[in-house]
């Protein structure tokens, strides 16, 4: 028991538990910290379009439009348009600046784009401080020794996991593009247009117009994300734009 009142004893044992904490706290959000070293982009389509391969073979113009109403503004929609008309080029079409000249009308809004994080900074200092606090309480027989130990040791773990956290952040951009393609058809297209517009909480009114069009319309949406440790927002936009353009030139 002698050996515990030795005051040399108890700053040593404190350092190896300290090292200890350090080595420990947040490990979890390290190992997935690493994982995510790389940049991850991953696209889902929500629905396949299928366009009609006769017509495709004879509709070699192509127009493409644009647009991003996200809060994500890196990703550029001049950036965007000329990485789907390059690889459209690619594939022997030709891009127009008409979309009455055009024998495919391609239409894409980034509509929804934000920012999530995966954190151990919470976690990290809630552990660093309850392991640094236990570990200070178990060492000192004195009261004024204990709490000294204990603060200095939550302090330290508290510390050290907040920045093992903040260091290591798993960050993603999350969010959801709209696609329109229009196909032109050699004869006409008719349908219906239907809008519901709702008025106050009990009445809605339902509108029709009939149209008919020389263009086939498909649609669909793109969910993407991005996700890697301490992101580059515009690398990021740019990755996204690259997944986004091979996507909607894979359905050519």
């Amino acid at each position: 028991m002698r050996e515990w009142t030795n005051p040399k004893k108890k700053v040593f044992i404190l350092l190896i538990l300290t090292l200890f904490l350090l080595q420990t706290t947040g490990c979890g959000q390290m190992i997935n910290a690493i994982e995510h070293s790389d940049m991850q982009v991953k696209l889902k389509m929500t629905d396949t379009i299928f366009l009609d391969p006769v017509v495709k073979a004879k509709n070699r113009t192509i127009y493409v439009a644009v647009n991003n109403t996200s809060d994500m503004q890196e990703v550029d929609t001049t950036m965007l348009q000329n990485l789907i008309t390059s690889r459209l080029a690619a594939k022997g079409y030709q891009v127009v600046n008409d979309p009455t000249q055009a024998g495919y009308i391609i239409q894409t809004n980034i509509l929804y784009m934000d920012y999530y994080r995966q954190t151990g900074t919470k976690e990290g200092a809630l552990e660093g401080a309850l392991v640094g606090g236990g570990s200070g309480a178990l060492i000192g027989q004195s009261r004024d020794t204990s709490i000294a130990l204990g603060l200095i040791g939550a302090l330290v773990g508290g510390i050290g996991g907040a920045i093992l956290g903040k260091a290591l952040k798993v960050e993603t951009y999350a969010g959801v593009v709209d696609v329109q393609i229009q196909e032109k058809t050699d004869k006409p297209v008719t349908g219906q247009i239907v809008t519901n517009a709702q008025q106050g909480s009990s009445t809605t009114i339902q509108t029709k117009q009939e149209i008919s069009s020389n263009y086939q319309i498909y649609r669909t949406k793109i969910a993407c994300t991005a996700q890697q440790t301490n992101i580059d927002k515009v690398e990021a936009a740019r990755a996204i734009a690259e997944k986004i353009a091979n996507q909607i030139g894979g359905m050519f």
